[in-house]
């Protein structure tokens, strides 16, 4: 029982406590209204003579080389707020300059990308410093992609200087040697062929053929002498007849070689010159002049395919599928109005600020006025 009364005293102290702090601020509403107004009122003053800013955003995707970036995102950068003073901008704020670099990140969802944001009284201003920093990006790697496309444009030179030299000396040598080979030393080789065929076996065997008469008729003359050296009785002339048949038989066994000599010369022409100058020719047609057709036909060929193959290579290293400097990806994100100050907000957070000082403020003063009546109750 007695707690039931307990709490009905204490709700009964809450209400009154409340019903007095709802007074209070009944009493003073006009300080209420007041000091809201009046923060509200110097926040909107704040708002309208604060200069506007405004902001550009860029997505820069950086340079590359053979698939590879020119310069690795964060050392990228970390370079970009050095240069302008990124970190400087936002501790210190300089008011005579009209625009700035506020941020440079990487982007979250692609590694090669960087985000770029300016600051500026104007957009104009805004994204010219905007450009600046692409402009720049640009301008540190111009030299090395540069260098890179000048050095494969040389080995394309080189390249195109190699199959110039390959067709006007390479070909025509190769069909000056074919041309050679067919006109010249073939003809040559067949020339004695025929000559070894036609003229000296021939002009031996008229020769073997010679010796064969005179030797026919060198016997017939020894006969001769023979059978009229039996009636010879004269010994001066028997003498005579007997140098005369030795003579003959001289003359026969010299006729006797040289057909055999003829004979050895004939055979060596047939068994081995005639031979060796048709295997020689063989070799020429089979082996000399087939290397040399296929040297024209298909090795020169291949190497001048393969020259322009490098070449095709070369060229695309130097397109922009595989070297690029950084470039803007779409275009420049700049806002209609400015990002700061954000007028909004600010006079929103002034009001509820103004209103809640306001309030404590009230109860401040109730607070010390109570404290004055005790003091004179005392």
């Amino acid at each position: 029982m007695n707690n039931n009364q307990n709490q009905q005293i204490v709700c009964q102290e809450d209400e009154i406590d409340l019903r007095e702090l709802f007074l209070t601020l009944k009493r003073n509403k006009k300080i209420i209204v007041i000091v809201t107004a009046l923060i509200t009122l110097a926040a909107i003053a704040y708002v309208l003579l604060k200069t506007p800013v405004y902001e550009v955003k860029s997505n820069i995707r950086i340079g590359y080389i053979d698939g590879n970036l020119i310069e690795k995102p964060d050392i990228l950068i970390k370079t970009l707020k050095i240069v302008f003073n990124v970190e400087e901008n936002k501790k210190n704020v300089d008011k005579n300059a009209t625009s700035k670099v506020s941020d440079v990140s990487s982007s979250k969802k692609l590694k090669d990308f960087i985000v770029v944001k300016t600051e500026g009284i104007s957009n104009k201003v805004a994204l010219e410093k905007n450009k600046e920093v692409l402009s720049y990006i640009q301008t540190k790697y111009q030299t090395k992609i540069k260098n890179y496309k000048l050095n494969n444009e040389n080995k394309i030179k080189e390249l195109q200087f190699k199959i110039k030299e390959l067709e006007s000396l390479g070909v025509k040598n190769l069909k000056r040697q074919i041309e050679l080979v067919k006109t010249q030393t073939i003809p040559e080789i067949d020339k004695k062929i025929f000559f070894n065929k036609e003229v000296k076996i021939k002009t031996l065997k008229k020769k073997v053929k010679f010796h064969k008469d005179k030797l026919v008729e060198y016997e017939s003359s020894i006969k001769k002498l023979y059978n009229n050296s039996k009636t010879l009785k004269n010994s001066a002339a028997t003498m005579i007849t007997s140098i005369q048949m030795v003579n003959y038989q001289n003359l026969v066994l010299n006729s006797q070689n040289k057909i055999e000599d003829l004979k050895l010369q004939i055979k060596k022409i047939e068994t081995e010159v005639i031979p060796n100058l048709e295997n020689k020719k063989k070799n020429i047609q089979n082996d000399t002049l087939r290397k040399l057709l296929y040297k024209l036909n298909v090795e020169t060929p291949n190497k001048k395919e393969k020259l322009l193959e490098k070449i095709k290579e070369l060229k695309y290293k130097n397109s922009d599928v595989n070297v690029k400097n950084s470039y803007l990806v779409n275009k420049y994100i700049v806002y209609d109005y400015p990002v700061k100050p954000k007028k909004k907000l600010i006079v929103v957070v002034a009001f509820v600020t103004g209103l809640i000082l306001s309030i404590f403020l009230v109860f401040f003063i109730e607070f010390i006025k109570g404290l004055k009546e005790e003091e004179n109750n005392e």
